[in-house]
């Protein structure tokens, strides 16, 4: 009897101890940026020298948002055996941890943090495949054949810009996607190992360099830049540089995949990346309650978004797909795509429709989605030494980015923004876009001669300061005039090359600084044309 007594006693212990909580992956984000070491004044210690022209060019300041996160506090998490700590966002001002569930409300109570978020399940290397089935935004719907000509890049005009001997050269082109498997042994990218256009490589979920291994979709999406062997194949840039990045994580989907791209995009910013071409992109997760709705899609609510905004907002350009959820339950974009001041793009036919399977727009707060649409069915993909049809907006996006790249190459002193103004106003359909292809299909030689015709009247430039110019509304120029006691006129044109207003000046003196208020301007970039006599001087301006 007292044996089991002693056994209940026993088996009520066990059923009253705590079970072991799930191990699981978290941002901690932090609450200030103290003592981390570093200054806005000198940025050359976090940024490379290629990311600091980058701002230079466009008139981009260093922001707090550009500082590393607090290193005392990532040592002070780092010292406790129960933490494990990955990657940090400055963006964000957080770090990725993994810890014990059971350990988030101690971590959220020390005083220099500000939340605890819960991003995956399990620890970084359980391998889960997650609850629900996969949906990866951009896998492509599978039908592969062969494939003998390239018609593809005719469709957007990178022929003719190929013609012209703009490839991308000097561009330098970061892919977020889910592994390059393949890559390192094709013959249609040697080039970029040969010519050293591979430039960094690095996986964003398990801190590895090795990136050609997990799947082969960032390798077709690659192939649409990169890809190229002598009368076979051309992708539209094959002559930019690369960085190579792995965000999306084949075996779950949970929104640690956002932040891996946020890590990601940081990086890409520090190294003087041009452009980011985005080829996944999220709605619905393994865990539902990490799911957004549609009326999330406003570009700043989901962490991707926010986060392409704020990669847009350092120069840099951000093309993504708009998704292939046309013919599914969800049916509209996925998120990065509804962010403002990036490229989002679908999928269209060689008969200028819209492909069946891309997502539909506009934005929940009404804006045109996708921006801009290329080919996305029948696309021909270079995979290992085989040439195959692939369909999806993850092909028609690297297609643009490609082209974005060639335009760049040839007009280096546009911003982002206006790099994305040219394209949308001279694709097919900009005077009546829609929610289906959006301003259509892009062509490189109306683009070109579009910049062209803006640029090629310059007789002389003046600087206008501040620019970008905020809050106030308040600019000033140096007239350096022309001609003395004469009047002179400021023109506003939008970048269309629409007239939008002029402001008669009074130049007095040989050298006159104007003040003038330009509430009237909406926030956008402009064309300013200052004129005297029959001189004329011109400059650029962004209203934030």
């Amino acid at each position: 009897m007292a044996r089991n007594r002693i056994l209940i006693l026993c088996f009520l212990l066990i059923y009253a101890m705590p079970s072991k909580s799930a191990v699981n992956r978290y941002i901690v984000f932090f609450t200030d940026k103290e003592d981390n070491g570093y200054s806005i004044n000198r940025p050359h210690e976090f940024l490379s020298e290629r990311a600091l022209q980058r701002r230079t060019k466009q008139n981009i300041v260093i922001a707090f948002n550009d500082l590393p996160v607090s290193g005392k506090y990532v040592q002070w998490l780092q010292s406790d055996p129960a933490l494990s700590v990955f990657f940090q966002t400055k963006w964000l001002n957080g770090v990725l941890v993994e810890m014990d569930e059971s350990k988030t409300e101690e971590v959220r109570s020390y005083s220099y943090v500000k939340d605890v978020q819960l991003v995956a399940h399990g620890r970084l290397d359980s391998g889960s495949s997650g609850g629900r089935t996969k949906k990866m935004l951009n896998k492509e719907i599978a039908r592969y054949e062969a494939a003998e000509s390239l018609e593809q890049n005719m469709f957007i005009g990178a022929d003719v810009m190929h013609q012209m001997d703009y490839r991308g050269k000097n561009i330098l082109i970061a892919v977020f996607d889910s592994g390059f498997d393949l890559v390192d042994g094709s013959s249609y990218f040697s080039h970029l190992f040969d010519n050293d256009q591979l430039v960094a490589a690095r996986d964003f979920i398990r801190g590895s360099d090795n990136v050609f291994q997990y799947d082969v979709h960032g390798s077709k999406v690659l192939s649409c830049i990169s890809g190229y062997k002598e009368g076979v194949y051309s992708g539209t840039a094959p002559a930019s540089d690369i960085v190579l990045c792995v965000t999306e994580d084949v075996r779950s989907e949970y929104s640690i995949e956002e932040y891996n791209w946020i890590f990601a995009a940081e990086y890409a910013d520090s190294i003087g990346v041009d452009v980011i071409n985005s080829s996944v992109g999220y709605s619905y997760f393994d865990d539902d309650r990490m799911d957004y709705s549609y009326e999330d899609l406003d570009g700043r609510t989901a962490v991707i978004s926010r986060a392409a905004a704020i990669a847009s907002s350092k120069g840099m350009l951000v093309v993504c797909s708009n998704g292939n959820e046309g013919n599914n339950f969800w049916k509209y974009l996925n998120a990065p795509a509804d962010a403002d001041s990036i490229i989002s793009v679908g999928a269209a036919t060689y008969d200028l429709e819209k492909a069946n399977f891309s997502s539909f727009g506009p934005t929940s707060d009404g804006r045109i989605k996708p921006d801009v649409s290329a080919l996305g069915a029948r696309v021909k993909i270079a995979l290992g030494e085989e040439i195959i049809y692939a369909n999806g907006t993850s092909f028609s996006a690297p297609m643009v980015a490609g082209l974005a790249a060639g335009l760049w190459q040839a007009y280096p002193q546009l911003t982002n923004q206006e790099l994305i103004q040219y394209i949308r106003m001279t694709s097919h359909q900009a005077d009546a876009p829609d929610t289906l292809l959006g301003y259509g299909i892009p062509n490189f030689i109306r683009a070109y001669n579009k910049i062209k015709m803006n640029e090629s009247d310059v007789i002389e430039k003046f600087v206008v300061f501040p620019n970008p110019v905020t809050n106030k509304r308040i600019i000033y120029f140096y007239t350096d005039s022309l001609v003395e006691n004469s009047a002179a006129s400021l023109n506003f044109y939008n970048l269309k090359g629409s007239y939008i207003r002029t402001e008669v000046l009074s130049v007095t003196q040989g050298v006159d600084l104007i003040e003038l208020d330009v509430s009237f301007l909406r926030p956008g970039s402009y064309i300013l044309t200052y004129v005297q006599g029959s001189k004329k001087k011109k400059s650029k301006l962004v209203v934030l």
